[in-house]
């Protein structure tokens, strides 16, 4: 194997390490909230529509916000687009966990789902730009395999530290993995 193709094959596991690491971070935030809507309903006295709201507002931004961001990735650059979706909305998740009331709850939710948009609207295009077609179907693997498992992994944790921590340990809880594998992201994305 030449070094160009050793430096290629080292980019494309960066990559491949980088956006599975991101889906993970964006899809464990946008639902951390989902196994917590019992406890949510209790403290802030609301019904079980109210209460899910605190998926549907992070969702729904998310949904918004994806052509836009993608808009904004084409003047600015995708790298920096993903990588500041993966810091924003861990920060986000952190400071997500010392809400004092609901609306704020919400508010942030809508701030977070808007900083996740830049993730998912921008990854398949990078990915195609930086890999062409060599190497991006195992990316794209791993991304959609990043995706399910933030998906799953931000409802088990949650789930799993509500009872001992509540909702607000759980929130924080998963905002710590979200943003250890934000980190992830950040050191293992080529720079060019």
């Amino acid at each position: 194997m030449t070094p160009l193709a050793r430096e290629r094959a080292a980019d494309v596991r960066r990559i491949t390490v980088a956006v599975a690491a991101a889906g993970i971070c964006s899809f464990a935030l946008l639902y951390a909230p989902q196994p917590l809507l019992p406890q949510l309903a209790a403290e802030f006295g609301l019904d079980p529509g109210g209460a899910s709201l605190a998926v549907s507002v992070g969702t729904g931004a998310l949904a918004v916000a994806v052509l836009p961001v993608a808009v904004v990735s084409e003047m600015v650059g995708r790298r920096p687009v993903i990588l500041a979706s993966v810091s924003a909305s861990a920060a986000l998740g952190l400071v997500l966990a010392f809400a004092p009331n609901y609306e704020v709850l919400l508010a942030l939710r809508a701030l977070q789902g808007v900083a996740i948009a830049g993730f998912p609207g921008v990854a398949a295009a990078y990915l195609a730009e930086q890999l062409g077609s060599a190497g991006v179907a195992g990316a794209v693997g791993a991304m959609i395999a990043g995706n399910t498992v933030g998906g799953m992994l931000g409802r088990l944790v949650s789930g799993a530290v509500t009872d001992p921590w509540g909702w607000h340990g759980a929130l924080a809880t998963v905002a710590v993995v979200a943003a250890a594998c934000a980190l992830v992201t950040v050191a293992s994305l080529p720079r060019r």
